[in-house]
């Protein structure tokens, strides 16, 4: 029993743990595979952004060059005419990307524009004109965000210097590009989760990013960002982890715009990365929950199925047993017929010569008896020792006879407690002074259906072994009590299911070796010093509780005692009809 409960402890943790285990290994390698996923996905992102951004400033800088071309031998007041102004509408008109464009002097005066400027005639203290005043070097160079005066729009400049035809700072030429139009394509284009697109300057001013500024002011990262401390390495383009300033963790990678001071940049929160891996978790647990559920079913099943096997083996080893007592029994009681017949026989002859002994005796006495009484003691002894010798013979053939079953038994309820007190008066003169007769009746011990003569037979002979096997030293316990066999129930002496008396004589002398246990019940079979047993005692006790329709059981080890235990069937109530009696023949 403890080593199934061993094995169904351990499949059960098997069954716990093994789709644990597999569901843990799956749940790290999917997350892996995630993060690779989405590590990809930014990447990829980030790609698609440069391509845009790279069209987009390449197309300012062709509107540039073609501005340029048409103005270069232009003088101011050629500029200034409207038709100017209307070649750089149509040539923007198609341009969703481009707010405005814009041609100046230099002194920062509007001289043409594609749409016009009102009052707002000069941008003389935008940032990106005193560069290209303070530093007139050929190139471009992209403005920070900035809301346009006349155009009342958000927007960044793509900007280049116009020179004279002397080689002077002749004013600038610049393009206003549209943020939204940034922010729009961002978000489209971007993968659904937790992000950041951008479009930044190499200091960290931010020109369109998706999702916007909630406030609507330009954003400038910070020199603790991860883009700027990117750009301090002089990386054209890179994929890094980072932690913000808010602490949350995101993978960004970064791309220059050619060779422009300007970057896409493409942020994307790791834990949004892992909203997939969660939801996989779920369709993981689920599945390691209904394998692990399996398994325990499956591991139930094979236990049953062990538990079963295992108690059909003992079954069958308890009906292999029984079988074998069976048969041992079967063996004894051929054996025991055996001997019964031959001593049935032995007695009845016996029996015939000792009643022609004691009736010749008691003819003499009759006839002869003053005869005999002339003859003095002497004769008076002769004839005393002539009776006892028969009268014992008789007793011996009274025992062969009922051993032989061939004497009739009459049952009837039998009060144990009063037998128990006969017993112990007539006991009381044959045992010596330092043995104890001890009598042990349990409550609610119901009357046994038995010989009543017999029966006390059988017990004062269970006593006087007992006493021998003492040496007159010691105690004997005589004790009954109610014994139930359940359906099923296995008993050594092979007794039905039903309701049964327990009768005991249990002594504390030196008990039998396993040798003589065997062949206890044998007739004529003794330990003791020839001459002081016949032999017969137990052999009649067995034979008394069978054919009372019980059993009898020896229990005894060496230097521990023995006990006698004799099951005898209980008697009826007693107000069943009227008291009767119950003939138990041979055929019993």
């Amino acid at each position: 029993m403890t080593n199934l409960v061993q094995q169904r402890r351990r499949l059960l943790t098997a069954a716990i743990a093994i789709p644990a285990l597999v569901f843990a290994a799956a749940a790290a390698w999917n997350r892996a595979e995630v993060l690779r996923d989405g590590t990809d996905a930014v990447t990829r992102t980030a790609i698609v952004m440069h391509e845009h951004a790279a069209k987009v400033f390449d197309t300012a800088d062709l509107i540039l060059a073609h501005v340029d071309d048409r103005t270069r031998t232009m003088s101011r007041e050629e500029i200034a005419k409207p038709e100017t102004s209307a070649f750089l509408m149509r040539t923007i008109a198609p341009l969703r990307q481009v707010v405005s464009v814009w041609i100046t002097d230099a002194d920062g005066f509007m001289q043409a524009g594609s749409q016009p400027w009102g009052n707002e005639r000069r941008i003389l203290e935008r940032p990106f004109f005193k560069a290209h005043r303070d530093d007139p070097g050929p190139g471009t160079r992209i403005s920070s965000r900035f809301v346009g005066r006349a155009t009342n729009t958000a927007s960044f400049a793509v900007s280049q210097q116009r020179f004279s035809s002397d080689g002077r700072f002749a004013g600038i030429i610049h393009v206003a590009l549209s943020p939204e139009y940034f922010e729009n394509f961002y978000k489209e284009v971007v993968p659904p989760f937790t992000h950041a697109a951008a479009l930044a300057r190499s200091d960290g001013s931010v020109l369109a990013r998706e999702p916007r500024n909630p406030d609507g002011q330009a954003m400038v990262y910070g020199e603790d960002h991860p883009f700027r401390a990117a750009m301090r390495q002089g990386e054209k383009a890179g994929l890094h982890r980072a932690t913000l300033a808010n602490g949350k963790e995101v993978i960004f990678a970064y791309r220059q715009v050619g060779s422009r001071p300007a970057y896409v940049t493409y942020a994307a929160d790791s834990e949004a990365l892992l909203h997939r891996w969660r939801h996989n978790l779920v369709t993981y647990g689920i599945v390691a929950l209904a394998a692990s559920l399996a398994l325990i079913l499956v591991s139930q099943f094979t236990l049953r199925r062990i538990q079963a096997e295992r108690a059909a083996l003992r079954l069958a080893a308890t009906e292999s047993e029984r079988r074998r007592a069976m048969e041992e029994r079967l063996g004894q009681t051929q054996k025991m017929e055996a001997l019964g017949q031959l001593a049935g026989g032995v007695a009845h002859d016996f029996n015939n010569s000792a009643a022609i002994v004691l009736a010749g005796l008691e003819l003499l006495q009759k006839r002869h008896g003053a005869l005999l009484a002339s003859g003095g003691e002497e004769v008076h002894q002769l004839v005393s020792g002539i009776r006892e010798g028969a009268e014992r013979g008789a007793s011996v053939t009274r025992r062969l006879l009922t051993f032989s079953r061939r004497e009739e038994l009459r049952a009837r309820a039998v009060d144990l407690a009063k037998l128990f007190e006969e017993l112990r008066a007539v006991l009381a003169i044959s045992l010596p002074p330092g043995l104890t007769l001890l009598t042990r009746l349990q409550q609610g011990t119901p009357r046994a259906f038995v010989d009543p003569g017999q029966l006390r037979t059988v017990l004062i002979n269970l006593v006087i072994n007992a006493r021998d096997a003492m040496a007159g030293q010691g105690s004997v316990t005589l004790g009954a009590e109610p014994v139930r066999i359940a359906a099923g129930q296995a008993h050594p002496g092979g007794l039905a299911a039903g309701h049964y008396v327990r009768l005991y004589a249990a002594d504390t002398g030196i008990g039998m070796d396993k040798e003589t246990l065997e062949r206890a019940t044998e007739p004529f079979f003794t330990t003791k010093p020839q001459g002081q047993g016949t032999g017969l005692g137990l052999s009649m006790a067995h034979s008394f509780a069978v054919q009372s329709g019980g059993a009898m059981g020896i229990d005894s080890r060496i230097g521990h005692g023995t006990t006698v235990s004799l099951w005898l069937p209980v008697a009826p109530p007693a107000d069943a009809t009227a008291p009767r009696e119950r003939q138990l023949a041979d055929s019993a």
